[in-house]
Formats: C-alpha cells, structure tokens, sequence
C-alpha cells in the first residue's frame, strides 16, 4: 500500500444505559480533555468496529458489554483530517466501572446529561438520536473544528 494514501481514521462510542442512566466519561486526555462525552476509542487495524467498541469498553470502564447495537456511523471532518466513527449501544453490561488515565467514567440520568457542565459539542449532537432507543439507524455528515460542530446533516438508514 502507498504511504501516502490517506484513509480517514475510525472511531468507536458507545452509550451505556443502566435503567433511566448513561454512562459518561470526563476526559483526561487529549482529544477533548476536560469535556464530558461516552466512552470510546480508535478501532485497530484487524478489528471490526464492534470488536473495537467491546475491547475499548473493557479497557476504559472495565466493563464487559454482554451486546451491541448498532446505532449510526458519522463522517466527520475537522480542517485536514477526516474520521468514520460507528455510535453503538448497550443494556447488557457486567464488571465492576473503574477509571484510567483516560477519563473518570460517571452514571447519569439521560435528561440530565445534555445539560452536564463541560459536555462534548458531538455528545449534544448526536445524543438524543441514541438516548431514544426506538430511533432508526442513522447516518451523519459533520463538520467541526477542535472546540465546537460547524455543519451536520443527518439520513436515516
């Protein structure tokens, strides 16, 4: 393969529900250090993106997720780089929820973690797609810079 060949880098989210809750992460690191988002991380070369978001659940919160579903698949754009990033969801989760030099990960009420000081400019975006659990796949074009969201635009699947 050519060196110089690009391909945008891809990402892996899920939102954890524990009854009426979500599990959030306050970032440690960069990208976005200091903001609140859920958990996620980059998928390796070999993995799919659900093999990705359950070895990044494992190794960000400590928790097994038992299953996944597919939620939506973001293009996104940010001055010269581009990303794919695949939203997932779960339910079915067991271990004990620990941190790392990461992020400290937090359980809170959905309705109440749009208005969470510090939240991620792509939590608010695309949360209340996620948060209702019988909103249809969706597919997202967007557009940011590293402190706010320029342009979206959303497509059911």
């Amino acid at each position: 393969m050519n060196e110089n060949t690009s391909f945008p880098a891809q990402y892996v989210f899920a939102f954890l529900f524990q009854g009426d809750q979500v599990l959030l992460v306050k970032r440690l690191a960069p990208p976005w250090c200091g903001s609140v988002t859920v958990p996620g991380g980059k998928r390796e070369r070999g993995e799919t993106p659900r093999e990705a978001c359950l070895r990044e659940m494992r190794e960000e919160t400590g928790l097994e997720v038992l299953s996944l579903r597919l939620r939506g698949i973001a293009h996104i754009t940010s001055d010269e780089r581009e990303a794919t990033a695949w939203y997932f969801s779960s339910s079915s989760m067991e271990g004990e929820l620990r941190g790392t030099e990461e992020g400290y990960p937090f359980w809170a009420g959905k309705r109440e973690s749009l208005e969470i000081s510090g939240v991620n400019p792509f939590y608010t975006l695309l949360a209340p797609r996620i948060l209702d659990e019988d909103a249809p796949l969706f597919e997202a074009k967007i557009s940011s810079d590293d402190r706010c969201i320029l342009a979206s635009s959303f497509s059911d699947v």
